[in-house]
């Protein structure tokens, strides 16, 4: 039985807007949710190899 969870999608608002867009474009949810998570990849991979931390 799946767990359901009150907070659907992103909670950063950076990545919260890009899930929140691609849904509407028609997307479906776990093609959202997959996006959003290569984002944070992206993201998280700049951090490091610049050695920077997050910035809104």
């Amino acid at each position: 039985m799946a767990k359901k969870y009150p907070i659907e999608g992103p909670v950063n608002p950076l990545l919260q807007k890009y899930y929140l867009r691609k849904i509407g474009h028609g997307k479906p949810k776990m093609v959202a949710l997959v996006a959003t998570s290569n984002k944070l990849l992206r993201i998280i991979f700049g951090m490091w190899r610049k050695n920077e931390p997050f910035k809104l």
